[in-house]
């Protein structure tokens, strides 16, 4: 940002010097001329043609001197411009980043960073408000030496953090004792601030001023929200997590058989998709619906596991039933057609090669591979070998062909073991 600064202040230069050699030194020339061919010979009284010579010069020197102070001005103006430019960039680059975080420690580390950046301080601080009688707790920092930092401004730490905490509005501190200068902004909370965001400034520099902490006001509220957010969004993790836990668990003991077998297609399922390169989204979408893909068999008698005709309701039963829960709308299809046949023949719809959502072909290869190769109650496990034959028989009929690549794969790299099967 200098280098361009520095290149833009001499174009600047340039053009402001052009202007005032047109507007000012020009005419000023121009005038010197009159005066000098036409008005002094004219003028007999020595002391009138040196009152207009100075009158000349007078007018020359308060152009260059308004040329000079214009020039500074200027020059004030664009270095306070690309301040706030540059803050504006930090904030955005923060909010952009926050926007994409999961866990709220990573949106306060995200935090930190951007208050670095955004006021040049030597280091930040994001403290959390801790329980009445203990100080506050760090959540997250940026900059050099903070551990350092931390421990030699402690009291004054906990002063401007507590300060804030209580009245809730951004605060400054200029520097004293020794004491490096400080500002710092509250994370609004919904009755009362839940942390606060501090930039520390370098030792003997100089306070920050009311632009930098109206941008760590901003990015403390973008980070409160983020925050917030986040936490609620791990919430609705754990709670999804444990409540899947509890239906597979719940479909183990209906069905009476093949127990684990949806934590198992899960598994596979999972590492199958590892084995393709799929993002981490879809990586978690593919592993919840593996474990409920035959949830719908919770409808159904515990017998109509071995009757096609019954048994081909579950998939169908089991969209409807995820369908309806916004946290599990996602996996509705890939529960609808984990039964679909790579050329077409398999069920609920009929449809047939990539028309067949690509998780609910591996569900559909995993739970298969899983079926053959466990124990139930009314059929022997198909040896481990001889299942590998079998899903590659089935390569192109039954399964997508690639699929079946990547599990066989799989299973000569040893990622997949026989004893990993039920």
């Amino acid at each position: 940002m200098d280098h361009r600064a520095s290149i833009f202040s001499h174009e600047l230069d340039r053009v402001a010097f052009t202007a005032y050699f047109l507007g000012a030194i020009v005419p000023l020339i121009a005038l010197g001329v009159v005066v000098d061919r036409f008005v002094l010979p004219t003028v007999t009284d020595r002391l009138a043609n040196i009152g207009l010579i100075g009158a000349v010069a007078s007018i020359a020197v308060l152009s260059l001197a308004s040329f000079l102070t214009l020039r500074r001005t200027t020059r004030q103006t664009l270095a306070m411009i690309d301040r706030e430019n540059a803050r504006l960039a930090a904030l955005l680059d923060a909010a952009a980043t926050m926007a994409e975080v999961q866990h709220g420690s990573d949106a306060a580390r995200a935090a930190a960073r951007g208050a670095l950046e955004m006021t040049e301080a030597r280091a930040c601080l994001v403290m959390a408000r801790a329980t009445p009688g203990e100080p506050p707790t760090r959540l997250a920092s940026a900059g050099n030496d903070v551990e350092k930092i931390e421990q030699q401004l402690e009291e004054s730490l906990i002063r401007i953090t507590n300060l804030v905490l209580s009245g809730g509005s951004p605060t400054m501190a200029g520097a004293e004792s020794g004491c490096p200068a400080m500002a710092a902004a509250p994370l609004p909370g919904e009755f009362a601030p839940v942390g606060v965001i501090i930039a520390i400034g370098h030792a003997g520099g100089e306070a920050f001023d009311a632009g930098s902490l109206g941008a760590l006001s901003t990015l403390g509220g973008l980070a409160a929200v983020t925050i917030q957010n986040a936490d609620l969004q791990e919430t609705q993790r754990n709670f999804f997590t444990h409540v899947t836990d509890i239906l597979v668990a719940a479909l183990d003991a209906h069905l009476g058989y093949n127990q684990g077998h949806s934590t198992r297609v899960a598994r596979y399922a999972n590492r199958v998709g590892r084995k393709l390169g799929l993002a981490d989204h879809r990586l978690e979408r593919l592993h919840f619906a593996a474990l409920l893909h035959d949830i719908g068999m919770l409808k159904l008698d515990r017998s109509t596991k071995a009757d096609r005709r019954a048994a081909t309701k579950h998939t169908l039963i089991g969209s409807r039933m995820l369908k309806r829960i916004l946290l599990w709308k996602e996996l509705a299809p890939l529960v609808h057609h984990h039964h679909e046949w790579w050329d077409g023949s398999g069920y609920p719809d009929g449809i047939s090669g990539e028309e067949i959502p690509l998780e609910a072909r591996i569900i559909a290869l995993c739970d298969a591979f899983d079926t053959i190769t466990s124990k139930l109650s009314y059929k022997d496990p198909m040896p481990f070998d001889q299942a590998v034959h079998e899903m590659e028989s089935c390569a192109g009929t039954q399964f997508d062909p690639d699929l079946v690549g990547a599990l066989v794969a799989l299973i000569r790299e040893g990622v997949i073991e026989p004893d990993e099967t039920g």
